[in-house]
């Protein structure tokens, strides 16, 4: 087994374990701050939201796409967020839905790579997103435009009044980030207001903590090892490590495309011994999806993501450096589970 495997297998090893470990934390969080948390973001592997804000890993839900642009007509998409939104009611609660965009305060070239490193543009789409995305679910959705400035990690929340910084309120009071909210976000149910301070808090705390310690280039700049394709990868939380492809989007190819000139740029500079993966994985034991339908959509993005990085990187995929894996996710426990490499062989299985 490939070393990248390995790594990747121990990392999920340890990330499922403490997910169960974390059931109590985030079952205590929820208890006191009830309304649910997803963020739409990028497929960068800069942007984490359990390190951003200090919350337990399985807090705050993941949609990702490519430059964090998914779309109102993406069926995929609108039918999970959908499923989101409609158990949040379920519950009785409101729910806050983060559309993030992502840059570098020290060098434009560090930004999104999705958006050609436009962070107008990107901005701008995620204003058209919330807006959209406001007028289908109506009150029951909280859209809040989020940028994050990945050398200290900040959070800017963009309300209608104003901002709400996490870099400007290191060492605030709680009651002093909740003014703050206020300011920013005067219309806001109280409710999910104050459920946001302690992201905010958390927030600010990373910010002070990097300004004592700033990264390293390699964490600054993109330094992944990782294509993932499919869903299932919030166990890929340590930073920089993956760039992670939703399946919802309809031009899958094209996010592909993107991950792969990445992922080769990366790698001509990495050093003799540093290999890359290429990962697929969807979930099961979920709503809809079994095991077995799980494990042949998997197959089917290990497929299709080798055929396109073939266009776009033969020399990489030619160089022995890049090692492909499939597997399924055993959603209650974040469990990867790695299907067999005989990909033939397991598919033999669903023969007639």
């Amino acid at each position: 087994m490939p070393a990248i495997h390995r790594y990747l297998l121990g990392l999920n090893e340890r990330a499922s374990e403490a997910f169960v470990a974390a059931e109590s934390a985030r079952a205590r969080h929820r208890a006191r701050h009830p309304t649910p948390l997803a963020a739409v973001k990028c497929m960068d592997g800069r942007v984490l939201f359990p390190q951003l804000t200090g919350t337990p890993v399985g807090l705050v839900q993941p949609f990702r796409a490519i430059g964090g642009r998914p779309e109102v007509f993406w069926p995929s998409f609108m039918g999970r967020l959908r499923h989101w939104v409609e158990s949040a009611r379920a519950g009785g609660h409101r729910c806050v839905l983060f559309l993030t965009y992502h840059y570098s305060a020290s060098d434009p070239h560090l930004g999104c790579a999705g958006f050609d490193y436009d962070t107008g543009s990107a901005r701008a789409h995620a204003y058209e997103l919330a807006r959209d995305l406001g007028w289908v679910f109506g009150e029951q959705l909280e859209p809040i435009v989020c940028g994050i400035e990945t050398d200290l990690d900040r959070l800017i929340l963009h309300g209608t009044s104003g901002e709400v910084d996490g870099g400007a309120l290191v060492g605030a009071t709680e009651a002093e980030i909740e003014a703050s909210l206020l300011g920013a976000f005067p219309s806001m149910d109280p409710q999910i207001r104050g459920d946001l301070v302690p992201l905010v808090a958390g927030n600010a705390a990373r910010v002070r903590a990097l300004s004592a310690h700033p990264k390293p280039a390699t964490e600054r700049s993109h330094h992944e090892r990782v294509i993932a394709v499919g869903q299932g990868f919030d166990w890929l939380h340590e930073a920089n490590l993956a760039l992670i492809i939703n399946d919802a989007d309809p031009d899958l190819a094209h996010a592909i495309r993107v991950a792969s000139r990445i992922l080769a740029k990366n790698m001509e500079s990495a050093p003799a011994g540093d290999d890359a993966a290429l990962v697929s994985c969807i979930p099961y034991h979920e709503p809809g999806i079994d095991r077995r339908q799980a494990v042949a959509r998997s197959l089917g993005l290990l497929e299709l993501a080798r055929r396109v990085m073939r266009e776009v990187s033969p020399a990489l995929l030619d160089s022995g450096r890049l090692h492909a894996m499939a597997g399924v996710l055993f959603s209650p426990a974040r469990r990867f589970e790695r299907i067999e490499e005989d990909l033939r062989a397991r598919r033999m299985t669903f023969a007639p």
